[in-house]
């Protein structure tokens, strides 16, 4: 996954949000809804580069995908949404991949890697000599 990653043309941004920091999902709603508005808002010329903006989810979470919808459909007006299946779109699986290796870099900085973690990253730095500095270059 990591090299279809690094040689297909994709740039990505997350956005995390601590749980510890919300008293309740009403709570951790608006921070995530707020923190997708803002990197909309940091990244909006780049996105408005494009004819069309795609936004793919499994609704997985209804909360997330009422956030994305209000949020994509506000921020853009040439926004789509599509159901995405993850076992037939390899970009979706590539975005989890992303995901994925952003919660490891932020579990990395706070010690709080697994050991399972810890041991499918063989040497201790190969998280970030690989993985985090590889998909850094991938970030708009």
């Amino acid at each position: 996954m990591f090299n279809f990653v690094m040689k297909c043309p994709i740039y990505f941004c997350t956005v995390a949000i601590k749980r510890k920091e919300a008293n309740d999902r009403v709570q951790l709603s608006g921070k995530l809804g707020k923190a997708i508005n803002a990197m909309l808002a940091e990244h909006m010329d780049y996105l408005n580069e494009y004819d069309k903006v795609i936004v793919y989810y499994d609704n997985g979470q209804r909360e997330l995908g009422s956030i994305l919808n209000a949020i994509f459909s506000i921020q853009l007006s040439n926004v789509e949404f599509r159901k995405a299946e993850p076992q037939k779109y390899r970009l979706l699986q590539a975005a989890d991949f992303l995901c994925t290796i952003d919660l490891l870099q932020i579990k990395r900085d706070e010690k709080r890697l697994s050991k399972g973690e810890q041991q499918f990253f063989y040497k201790p730095n190969e998280l970030k000599k690989t993985f985090i500095k590889g998909i850094s270059k991938k970030r708009i």
